[in-house]
C-alpha cells in the first residue's frame, strides 16, 4: 500500500487500459457484501456528510432572469431550506415560464428530498418544452434516473449531454455516480480517464463513487477497488471516510491481509472511523456473506455464523472493536452484534 502524497501531482498510472485490467479481475469469484449497499438511503446520507456529492448550481454568467422567477427562485430557496417539497411543488404548479433556472431548482430540490419519480417527470417536462440546458441540469437529470434504477434513461441523458455541454467535474461526478448506482465499473473507469486526459480536476468523491462501482459490481472487485484508491493518491488526494467505507465494502472477499493493509493505511493517515464504517468494517473482516447478513436477528444467529470464521478474522474484528470503543466510536446495530458474538466466542475457549 502507497504512502499518501502531500501535494496533489499530475497522475502517471491513470490510464484505460491499466484500468480495464483491474475489470477482468472483477468476473473472477462471487461477490460477497453486506451493509450499506443493501440500504441506499444510508449511503447517500454518508456521502452527503462526507462532502462527496457536488453541487450542480447553474452559474452561467450571461443567463439572464425576469422578475418572476428571481421572486420564484427565491421562495424555493426557502422551502428547499425547510426541506418543504410540497412548497416547492406547490409554487412549480403555478408557474407557467420555461426559464431553466427555476426548472433545475425545483429538479435539485427534488433530488434532495427524495422525491426522484416527480423529479424525473419535471425533468420530462422541460425535455418536451425543448428548454436548452446546461451541464448542470443535465447532471441532476443523470441523478435522478440513477437513483429510479432508469438505466436506459441515463444512457440517452449522457448521449445528449455530451453533444451540447463540456465535461466539467459536476457532470462527471453525476455520470460516476449514476455508473455506481450500476456498479458499472467500466464506465466510471472511462470518465475518470477522460477527466485526467483533458484536464478537468478529479476530486476524492469523483474517486470514492467510482471505488462504489467496485462495491456495487456483480464480481469480486477488490483489485479494482485498490487500484482506484492507489490512484487518488498518485493524484495527492485526500481519502476521507467515506472513502475507506466504500473501499470496505469493496473488499468484501479479499484477502484478510489486504483488508488490514487498508485500514492501517486509514489509521496512518488519520481519517476516523465512523458508524456506518464500523458495520461494514467489521462485515468484510468477518467476511460475512451477503445472504448470510440478511438472517442475522440474534446473537445465536451471529454466533452459529462465526463459530466457523478463522481465528485471525476473529481477533482482527475484536481488534478494530476495541479501536472504535478508544475512540468513543458508536457501533451499528449489526455491529454490535458481531461483538456481543465474538465476547462470548472467546468466553468459551477459555
Amino acid at each position: 500500500m502507497p504512502v499518501p502524497m502531500p501535494e496533489r501531482k499530475p497522475c502517471r498510472c491513470l490510464c484505460l487500459p491499466g484500468i480495464l485490467l483491474c475489470l477482468y479481475l472483477v468476473r473472477l469469484q462471487p461477490r460477497r457484501s453486506f451493509g450499506l449497499a443493501q440500504d441506499p438511503s444510508r449511503l447517500r446520507l454518508l456521502r452527503e456528510k462526507a462532502g462527496i456529492n457536488l453541487r450542480t448550481r447553474i452559474s452561467n454568467p450571461n443567463m439572464t432572469y425576469s422578475k418572476e422567477s428571481k421572486s420564484l427562485l427565491s421562495r424555493i430557496a426557502e422551502a428547499r431550506d425547510r426541506g418543504d417539497w410540497q412548497s416547492v411543488l406547490g409554487l412549480f404548479r403555478k408557474y407557467g415560464g420555461k426559464e431553466l433556472p427555476v426548472f433545475h431548482a425545483v429538479l435539485h430540490t427534488a433530488f434532495n428530498c427524495g422525491q426522484y419519480k416527480e423529479g424525473a417527470k419535471i425533468y420530462t417536462r422541460l425535455q418536451n418544452l425543448n428548454i436548452t440546458q446546461d451541464g448542470a441540469a443535465y447532471a441532476t437529470a443523470l441523478k435522478l434516473f440513477a437513483k429510479l434504477g432508469d438505466t436506459a434513461r441515463v444512457r440517452d441523458i449522457w448521449k445528449e449531454a455530451r453533444s451540447n455541454c463540456l465535461l466539467d467535474e459536476p457532470l462527471a461526478a453525476a455520470r460516476i455516480d449514476a455508473a455506481a448506482a450500476e456498479g458499472d465499473i467500466q464506465v466510471a473507469a472511462e470518465i475518470l480517464d477522460e477527466m485526467n486526459r483533458t484536464g478537468v480536476r478529479i476530486n476524492i468523491a469523483h474517486v470514492t463513487s467510482a471505488i462504489r462501482a467496485c462495491w456495487e459490481a456483480a464480481g469480486s472487485s477488490h483489485n479494482a477497488a485498490e487500484f482506484l484508491l492507489n490512484m487518488s493518491l498518485e493524484l495527492g488526494l485526500q481519502p476521507n471516510i467515506a472513502t475507506f467505507t466504500c473501499l470496505m465494502g469493496a473488499y468484501s472477499g479479499a484477502r484478510l491481509e489486504q483488508v488490514l493493509d487498508a485500514y492501517g493505511l486509514m489509521q496512518s493517515m488519520k481519517v476516523e472511523a465512523n458508524k456506518p464504517f464500523t458495520e461494514v468494517y467489521l462485515t468484510t473482516v468477518l467476511n460475512v456473506k451477503r445472504g448470510e447478513g440478511r438472517l442475522i436477528r440474534s446473537v445465536q444467529d451471529t454466533l452459529a455464523l462465526l463459530r466457523d470464521c478463522p481465528p485471525a478474522r476473529l481477533e482482527a474484528a475484536r481488534a478494530a472493536v476495541a479501536d472504535f470503543r478508544a475512540a468513543n466510536i458508536d457501533i451499528a446495530s449489526l455491529g454490535r452484534r458481531f461483538v456481543r458474538a465474538l465476547k462470548l466466542l472467546e468466553q468459551d475457549a477459555k
